[in-house]
């Protein structure tokens, strides 16, 4: 369904037990409820406040539409179960869900907070977790369908995990089971005839995303904007007229994921084995 996107207000809710807010997505919040546990929970909440849209059918209809995402999420984390480049997810509340907390944030924050960059060898560690989590979920039969530094959060000991599992769940045959809507940013898009088609390739085309920006510290074509410029964005990557790869750690890794070379991310794991492999022999 394609809801109208009127002019609303977005009022800071708090459910039983959330704390504090910790952060907001395109429709949900992440509140802190214990010292290891957030809760993840629409914007909107059940009962709409009177000046926050005129409609009500349409605050209605915003609201199911991210209750019917933390849905999905529920279905393909019970599917994936535990695994240690996973979000951990510890059971449902009547408002969304319980997850695992993550103390250093995502990726993108820390690495924009951080100067210098962290050691080259960190960074490797992570780019090769990351393609990890990838390979797990895809051999569970999960499309991620927006990977990247955002959803590659940090645990307590700086090892990554991969969150927000609002993509696809896909029959033995292929065929989609559910789908939570879920979409790459521009930056992560790979070229294709449907833009809302997805599989394998196109999650590894955004590995590549996240693995260049753990590489050099900016996201793909960061002197663009990505909304302004973002016809300019897809023409590049389209043609293949990508950023400068030659001077970053795991350049020819990125280049593979971008240009569809890999057709697992088993194979991308066994590129960067060989340079974390490198690096800290």
């Amino acid at each position: 369904m394609e809801i109208p996107e009127p002019d609303i207000i977005i009022y800071p809710w708090y459910p039983p037990r959330v704390k504090t807010i910790l952060a907001s997505g395109a429709n949900n919040y992440i509140g802190l409820v214990g010292v290891d546990t957030v809760l993840k929970f629409p914007q909107l909440p059940p009962e709409k406040a009177p000046d926050q849209v005129a409609d009500g059918k349409i605050y209605a209809a915003l609201r199911q539409e991210a209750v019917f995402g933390l849905t999905v999420e529920k279905e393909i984390l019970k599917v994936l179960g535990h695994n240690d480049r996973i979000i951990g997810f510890k059971g449902e509340h009547e408002d969304g869900l319980l997850l695992e907390y993550m103390p250093n944030g995502s990726v993108a924050d820390y690495l924009c907070g951080s100067n210098p960059l962290p050691p080259l060898k960190k960074r490797l560690k992570w780019a090769l977790q990351a393609a990890e989590a990838v390979a797990y979920v895809h051999k569970k039969s999960v499309l991620h369908c927006d990977i990247s530094g955002g959803n590659l959060l940090l645990d307590k000991d700086l090892n990554i995990k991969l969150c927000d599992f609002q993509g696809r769940l896909l029959h033995s045959d292929g065929t989609v089971l559910l789908d939570g809507g879920s979409a790459e940013g521009v930056r992560s898009s790979m070229p294709r005839a449907d833009p809302t088609s997805a599989n394998r390739k196109t999650d590894i085309f955004a590995l590549g995303s996240a693995i260049y920006f753990m590489m050099s510290g900016r996201p793909p074509f960061s002197e663009l904007d990505s909304w302004k410029d973002r016809e300019e964005i897809e023409r590049r990557f389209k043609t293949g007229q990508f950023p400068p790869l030659g001077e970053i750690q795991g350049g020819g890794v990125v280049k593979r994921c971008w240009t569809g070379r890999y057709e697992s991310a088993d194979q991308a794991i066994h590129d960067l084995k060989e340079l974390y492999t490198a690096q800290i022999s």
